[in-house]
């Protein structure tokens, strides 16, 4: 993001951003970010300008933090609201978003330039820098990469880096294993959520979280792992629901729970694949999940899972079809 050297620094002043279609919403949640943490952001095209700029403009009270944007306004009708937008500008934050320069290159109103950047990788890169500067931190060329690698939305980069910052504490440099430990745990995080979402029967709500995970690089084969481990878990729990039901509340839960354990002459090699082997908070919820949740569709949910490695394995173009049809519970 470059900003013009000739414009004016004035923080009240018009932001003119020059960037492209594809961007534009990034790049206004962006550009809004820098007055407020969530700003009131409206944007207008086309015919809607002059009169949402009227309304503005004769409002007897405004919002401090709004953000009004106006995406490739024509050159004339900047010319005919000059005055009115001069005036606003002291009472609200003004975005010009052009998708193109104009082709003489002239802007009929005064205000900061800024041109953005259109390569999607760069954009990130440049975020991330500007970023972690305000935290007086550093990221390694590799672990840079390895982040532009995972992150695909730039909406949750913000959250993203946050995340990183706070799990490197006073270290000053950011490395790969750093984002790889911070990865591994959102991930784990989303995908929880995904089954709670399943659990609750909400299709949209848990085909949202698994389009995310897969457009932040999650492969479909590691979603499909974790949903059968959960799938299973969520069985173990249906099946000791009776001895659970007498106590709901977290403290009589870990007792009985910790009895259980105890009695339990069962040692399998791989712990993580069953109940009783989970930390007792983790075995709680699953516990409360199981009850949203008949063993019916848990088996149904699991043979889906059953069939979808097979296919998986024998080499299918179709998996994240059948995978978004289980979630949907078709």
């Amino acid at each position: 993001m470059k900003d013009d050297n000739r414009a004016t620094e004035d923080k009240n002043a018009i932001l003119i951003a020059i960037g492209n279609k594809d961007n534009v919403l990034e790049d206004i949640h962006t550009l809004s970010r820098q007055w407020a943490e969530n700003p009131e952001v409206e944007i207008v095209t086309g015919k809607e300008i002059k009169p949402r700029v009227v309304e503005k403009a004769s409002a007897l009270f405004l919002a401090s933090d709004l953000v009004l944007v106006l995406v490739d306004p024509e050159k004339d009708l900047l010319n005919d609201m000059r005055a009115q937008l001069l005036a606003l500008q002291e009472r609200v934050h003004i975005i010009v978003y052009l998708t193109a320069p104009l082709t003489d290159g002239r802007i009929p109103i005064e205000g900061r330039t800024v041109v953005l950047e259109q390569k999607k990788e760069r954009r990130i890169e440049d975020k991330v820098r500007a970023f972690i500067r305000k935290y007086d931190k550093k990221m390694t060329h590799q672990a840079l990469r390895l982040l532009t690698d995972r992150i695909r939305d730039e909406s949750i980069l913000e959250m993203e880096l946050m995340k990183l910052v706070t799990y490197v504490g006073e270290r000053g440099e950011i490395k790969s294993k750093d984002i790889l430990a911070v990865g591994t745990e959102t991930h784990e995080e989303s995908l929880i959520t995904l089954f709670d979402a399943f659990a609750r029967k909400d299709k949209k709500g848990a085909l949202a979280i698994f389009e995310n995970l897969l457009l932040n690089g999650l492969h479909i084969l590691a979603i499909h792992s974790f949903l059968t481990k959960q799938a299973r878990l969520l069985l173990h729990a249906k099946d000791m629901e009776e001895v659970f039901k007498a106590g709901p509340e977290y403290g009589h839960f870990a007792k009985t729970f910790g009895k259980w354990k105890d009695g339990l002459d069962l040692k399998p090699l791989e712990k993580k694949n069953y109940l009783p082997f989970q930390k007792p908070y983790y075995a709680f919820n699953l516990s409360k999940t199981s009850e949203k949740i008949s063993k019916k569709d848990l088996i149904a949910f699991l043979d889906m899972l059953a069939a979808l490695d097979l296919s998986i394995k024998s080499g299918t173009k179709f998996d994240r079809v059948r995978l978004e049809e289980g979630l949907a519970g078709t």
